[in-house]
């Protein structure tokens, strides 16, 4: 009798089964849609009782057993968060389908080029600027065309343009100092100290000549309470240093000096020392404290002549709605905008910033050109963008122009290619509020059993 009973065909277990295939079916469009709490109350009315557990079990069950991997030719992969700072995850879009292809439990490069290397189908893979995932499709998937997302390329170029209207906001009506030879670091903390001593004397005369501190603040850029607080002193106060923590050189000072002067100057040894010792920052890092220490040794440490104050024609962009200063955020989203799509106050809000920065004009012009490359869908203007962009003099763009070409191929599949990652942020949006409702049930299995498309068994179809 018992093997009789293990070798029952699935027609008669399913004819001795204690609920019938539609009961199954719904049992099953109820956990994939409303999950397991939802589910069983919705039932229970409709007269199905049926346990939370034994739904989402029987879910899970039917995606192991019916899952089907359908030929992937374009997709978008990004991370999604566990918990957000600590622990991420990984989901693959199938773009033409426009369903989720795949949810996985880590986000590393490893675990991405496995994936690939089981889907060799796969042609165009569209992704944010995550270097991971970019080693990952290198190696799982060579041949692939990887395509950067525009949404992200923007994202970075507003990134860049509020970065350098933030500096613009922080030195306008500062003196500029001409740059002098020696170390950069060394050079842009001296010149920064010359400005603030600048920016005090000129605040303390203004004081002195009757003007508020109010004034002297808009004019100068400097926060009201600066203002107040420098005017009481005669002599302008040092920056406090912040706590040395072990991600600078600085923290093991004292070992690094005992090892130089005991002859060892090997970077790299040093470097593999410290970080036994509990050092957490980069090798660069320590290289710029290293190269004082050379140069100190060598008696080349420069000495910067005394040079002429200038004055810079950034001044502060005022609201001429409001008479308060344009933050660098609005400034930079602004920046972005073309000029048919801004409203009366906004276009007010740009021709302010116009007539105050030089910087945001040079910026607005390339950002235009930009949105318009990735627009018009010829990678071909690319090459002069980058070199405008490079010699626009404006530290921030000229970031972004060194940070295209490191991953350039990418960027011109993003102008000529169609497929961008939008869907996939969609679903990850979707994960999000599945992973939140089921609170802590949402393991990985559950997660995948939910949001891929829930196939129909052999009897449904």
């Amino acid at each position: 009798m018992l093997s009789k009973d293990i070798s029952r065909s699935a027609g008669d277990r399913a004819a001795a089964a204690r609920k019938t295939r539609r009961v199954g079916e719904l049992v099953r469009l109820f956990g994939h849609a409303a999950g397991g709490r939802v589910s069983e109350r919705l039932l229970t009315r409709l007269g199905m009782a049926v346990s939370d557990n034994a739904i989402l079990r029987q879910l899970k069950s039917h995606v192991r057993k019916h899952r089907k991997t359908q030929p992937l030719r374009a997709i978008a992969i990004d991370d999604w968060s566990w918990r957000k700072g600590f622990r991420y995850g990984t989901i693959v879009v199938d773009l033409e389908r426009r369903t989720v292809a795949d949810v996985m439990k880590t986000r590393s490069a490893e675990a991405t080029a496995d994936w690939l290397k089981q889907h060799p189908e796969v042609a165009f893979v569209s992704r944010d600027r995550c270097g991971i995932y970019a080693q990952g499709i290198r190696k799982g998937a060579p041949s692939a065309r990887q395509v950067a997302d525009r949404f992200h390329l923007m994202q970075n170029l507003r990134e860049n343009i509020e970065r350098e209207m933030r500096s613009v906001s922080r030195c306008a009506g500062r003196p500029q100092l001409p740059a002098v030879a020696g170390d950069r670091h060394e050079v842009v903390r001296g010149q920064s100290r010359l400005s603030r001593q600048a920016v005090f004397v000129n605040a303390k005369r203004m004081h002195a000549a009757g003007r508020t501190l109010g004034d002297i603040a808009v004019e100068m850029g400097v926060n009201r309470r600066t203002i107040a607080k420098w005017v009481a002193l005669d002599d302008l106060p040092d920056r406090q240093r912040s706590t040395i923590k072990p991600s600078s050189p600085l923290y093991f000072q004292e070992f690094l000096a005992r090892r130089w002067a005991a002859g060892d100057r090997s970077g790299r040894r040093l470097f593999h020392d410290v970080r036994n010792r509990g050092y957490v920052g980069s090798f660069s890092h320590l290289e710029r404290l290293l190269s004082t220490w050379r140069k100190g040794a060598s008696g080349q440490t420069p000495s910067p002549p005394p040079a002429k104050v200038e004055t810079l024609r950034e001044t502060p962009a005022i609201d001429p709605r409001t008479g308060w200063q344009i933050s660098p955020m609005v400034a930079a989203s602004l920046c972005m905008k073309p000029t048919p799509t801004l409203t009366p106050s906004e276009a007010a809000k740009v021709g302010a910033l116009k007539e105050a920065s030089p910087s945001f004009v040079a910026m607005r012009r390339l950002a235009m050109r930009f949105r318009g490359l990735l627009q018009g869908g010829n990678p071909s203007k690319l090459e002069r963008f980058l070199h405008d962009a490079r010699r626009s003099g404006l530290p921030s763009m000229q970031q972004f122009a060194r940070t295209l070409m490191r991953d350039i191929q990418a960027v011109r599949h993003a102008i000529a290619e169609p497929w961008s990652s939008g869907q996939a942020e969609g679903q990850i949006n979707r994960l999000k509020t599945l992973k939140r409702a089921m609170y802590g049930r949402a393991g990985i299995e559950l997660l995948r059993a939910r949001m891929l498309p829930l196939e129909p068994s052999e009897h449904e179809k």
